[in-house]
């Protein structure tokens, strides 16, 4: 049993009560919430994910399975470990597990506007990437990144695919990985301006949920698709991404950037969590 200190609002839990996802509850009532941080019983301060249905994490209490708990380090705040969970791991990961980014490759960010991409760039930066070049439509929001470590940014406009290609091409020098929270066209024109060898790490569908890939366009680069769910890599790759995560965050090399919101205004938050470029996080 956890007294939860800090429960993430985030695209996954409205997806899951609107009923569309595999992980939607199949019986009434449930809590929503997949993840959150906060004290056992015993006074360990942990992040922890999957409550045991129906307990969610937006709440003043939930049950968690033991394995699905990470102690968390001295000067790390609840809300930034929250933070880090989902949102963290599906920054880090997708470099370091899906993508098997080496210090000095390019890298490119599709979507990277979002809280998710915002973290992705630190962690690419963090991580050595040779350029991390971020694809979005949202200008302001694009130059911003810049200030986290972006090299150059691509707005994506009315641009064609061909035309959207040659500019991530340019502007990253070709891309090594390519972290596509977007997939559609955008992760077409992306794959068209890889290097030899490239790997797209896939892991949202913003953009659209189906694209037709060439298949000589793989043959020609060697390239890979890769599927990203931090579940594949297993307990152990998923606690070492968020320690890796913590100690950033704990040394101020990464910035995490959240509103704590009361839990009593969930209302409010849900209706707006979309349109927010910084994690909203339930306090009790």
């Amino acid at each position: 049993m956890i007294e939860v200190a800090a429960a993430t609002l985030n695209a996954v839990d409205i997806v899951i009560a609107a009923g569309t996802h595999y992980l939607s509850p199949r019986s009434l009532p449930t809590v929503s919430g997949i993840e959150g941080a906060g004290t056992t019983q015993d006074g360990r301060r942990v992040y922890f994910s999957l409550p045991v249905s129906p307990y969610g994490s937006m709440a003043q209490q939930a049950l968690v399975r033991t394995s699905s708990l990470v102690e968390l380090p001295d000067g790390l705040d609840f809300s930034t470990a929250a933070t880090l969970g989902n949102a963290g791991l599906a920054a880090l990961m997708p470099l370091t597990h899906g993508g098997r980014m080496t210090p000095g490759e390019n890298v490119v960010i599709l979507g990277g506007t979002g809280v998710v991409g915002r973290l992705a760039v630190q962690a690419a930066r963090l991580l050595g990437a040779g350029s991390i070049t971020v694809v979005g439509r949202d200008e302001a929001a694009l130059e911003s990144t810049r200030d986290l470590g972006a090299t150059a940014t691509v707005a994506i406009g009315e641009r064609s695919v061909d035309e959207l290609s040659t500019a991530i091409g340019q502007a990253s020098s070709g891309a090594d990985v390519i972290v596509d929270y977007t997939w559609g066209a955008v992760a077409l024109a992306a794959l068209r301006a890889g290097n030899r060898l490239v790997r797209l790490v896939q892991i949202g569908d913003r953009a659209g949920a189906e694209v037709t890939v060439p298949a000589q366009l793989l043959r020609s680069l060697g390239a890979s698709i890769v599927g990203f769910m931090p579940m594949h890599y297993g307990p152990d790759g998923t606690s070492q991404a968020y320690r890796t995560l913590t100690d950033w965050a704990v040394s101020g090399r990464i910035a995490v950037e959240y509103e704590n919101v009361p839990l009593a205004e969930v209302a409010s938050a849900w209706e707006r969590a979309p349109r927010t470029r910084h994690k909203l996080v339930l306090v009790p």
